[in-house]
């Protein structure tokens, strides 16, 4: 039975030993996924995509028993058993007796709301949880299997094809999936980062640190159940069991999957939080080193992943879209771990009421630090056809001001700083920016785009305010004392959703003491080289 049929044939509720109401299924480029009641029923698609084969019976029987082996290392309650997808004179039915079409693993069926993504999606994620995760890897790394064998699959030659196959196999894939000066950025500072860490992989290797580890510590995979006592907390599934050579590794390659799924949701800090945590229990410091490395690799996998799904016709238009966002995402992610600080995409809101100094830092932290300014004085005035630095005719500003003016002014500096972060590159928006939902837009943006970002927030006295809106001349803004006290009566002060992100820069002395703190605030973030 081709695949298409045997996947309508497993929705249907009668296919299942116990009564079903409503069967879910979900696919991968690997997979098909049946979500039935209390259980989840999974089939490994006829696929041989180069760095698996499932192209017969018997070769997904097998991987099927090494799943549910491997799985119960850390999920021993959760993987049932392997049971045949049969054809009977009622239809095909799972768990029954006839001509088998198909091997399953059968598992325990998890609430999607208690996956870490799902808990980070909802802010419920905390250092405190991200620490235990790590403790819990760290632990389950110790006690991984390791030998002669297994410490081959982590010599150079072997890691290093690794990383080049995934470029390989993402190239076709590129137009769809990253821009092209994204891709061969990544592949070029991949190249170098592998030759200037050669001799500390062999070493790693040659000393038996390579492990029998998980190879796809991604969020979806990661449980908390914060009301079981341990290990009950914590469960872990769907480890590698199609390659070894993606499951026989260091350590730091594993735990980078984690690392970089984070960072990936926005989540730098406690992307921090959890490596720093996972290198004290594991006490491998010189480890840390490794980390950017086989974290962009981990982001550059999924990027290739998203790819091949894209080319799957089964898997729904919806799917296919939201498989090129996360794309396009993952390979900024993993240039973005492998460029240096100076050099790493990202975005900056530099914010403040009129006449607080927030043009003048933004155009002196584009020189110094290397970002691109999009400034919306500027915009506003080129949207509506008027020379930039010169001051709007009276008879227009009412119009040019408005609310639906302003929308219209965000909404092009957000499409023109997507074309830049989406070519890997360093921006500024320069705005107002006094109301959350603005804001909340371009950081959404951000964490779409897989980039670092932060706001800038600047402060300045309301009399030294007033002095500079006085004096100035020539300037794009058109704003002056009475749409300072205007702006100031509606200002909302940032949601605690992007408080971790805001930086406060006093503006009451010279700029260039402006620019030395940002340039500072930059340096922490790891957006500007030391």
């Amino acid at each position: 039975m081709d695949l298409p049929r045997l996947i309508d044939a497993l929705t249907n509720p009668t296919a299942y030993p116990y009564p079903v109401e409503r069967v879910e299924v979900r696919q991968t480029h690997i997979s098909a996924v049946f979500l039935a009641g209390a259980s989840v029923y999974k089939i490994k698609k006829s696929v041989d995509p180069g760095f698996l084969d499932f192209t017969t019976l018997e070769k997904r029987l097998h991987f099927c028993r090494e799943e549910v082996r491997l799985n119960r290392r850390l999920a021993p309650d959760v993987y049932l058993g392997v049971v045949p997808v049969v054809q009977t004179p009622h239809g095909v039915r799972i768990e029954a007796e006839g001509e088998v079409l198909e091997w399953a693993v059968k598992m325990k069926r998890l609430p999607d709301e208690s996956t870490v993504l799902e808990r980070l999606r909802r802010a419920e994620v905390n250092t405190q949880l991200v620490e235990a995760i790590a403790q819990r890897i760290a632990a389950f790394h110790r006690a991984a299997e390791t030998n002669k064998r297994i410490a081959s699959f982590g010599r150079f030659d072997v890691v290093a094809k690794n990383i080049r196959d995934v470029f390989d196999r993402a190239a076709p894939h590129i137009a769809t999936t990253a821009s092209r000066s994204v891709f061969d950025r990544t592949r070029q500072r991949a190249e170098e980062t592998l030759a200037r860490l050669r001799p500390l992989i062999e070493e790693r290797a040659t000393q038996g640190g390579t492990r029998d580890c998980h190879g796809d510590l991604h969020l979806d995979h990661i449980y908390s159940f914060p009301e079981q006592a341990p290990p009950g907390d914590l469960v872990i599934i769907d480890c590698i069991e199609f390659n070894e050579r993606f499951r026989f590794i260091d350590p730091v390659a594993d735990m980078a999957f984690a690392a970089m799924d984070l960072a990936f949701h926005g989540r730098r800090d406690l992307s921090r939080a959890f490596a720093d945590a996972y290198f004290r229990a594991s006490e491998d410091e010189e480890g840390r080193e490794l980390l950017p490395l086989y974290t962009a690799y981990r982001a550059s996998v999924r990027g290739m992943v998203d790819g091949l799904l894209l080319a799957e016709k089964e898997v729904p238009e919806s799917e296919r879209s939201a498989a090129s966002v996360r794309a396009r995402a993952h390979w900024l992610v993993a240039l973005t771990e492998l460029e240096r600080p100076s050099n790493r995409p990202g975005l900056l809101l530099v914010m403040g009421l009129p006449g607080s100094g927030k043009s003048t830092l933004a155009r002196m932290l584009g020189a110094s630090a290397g970002f691109e300014v999009i400034r919306s004085d500027v915009i506003r005035k080129n949207l509506a056809g008027l020379p930039p630095h010169e001051p709007s005719p009276q008879q227009v500003r009412e119009s040019l001001y408005s609310p639906e003016w302003t929308d219209r002014t965000y909404a092009e500096c957000l499409s023109q700083a997507e074309k830049l972060l989406g070519q890997g590159r360093r921006v500024i928006v320069d705005a107002t920016f006094h109301k959350e939902h603005q804001r909340r837009a371009f950081l959404d943006s951000a964490i779409r785009f897989g980039e670092p970002a932060g706001i800038f927030v600047c402060e300045a006295h309301p009399e030294t305010i007033r002095q500079r809106l006085e004096a100035r001349r020539g300037d794009a803004s058109d704003a002056d004392w009475s749409v300072y006290l205007r702006v100031a009566s509606s200002w909302e002060t940032p949601g605690t959703d992007g408080s971790r992100l805001v930086y406060t820069v006093s503006m009451e002395g010279t700029a260039e003491q402006a620019l030395s703190q940002s340039l500072a605030i930059l340096r922490q973030v790891d957006l500007l080289d030391e």
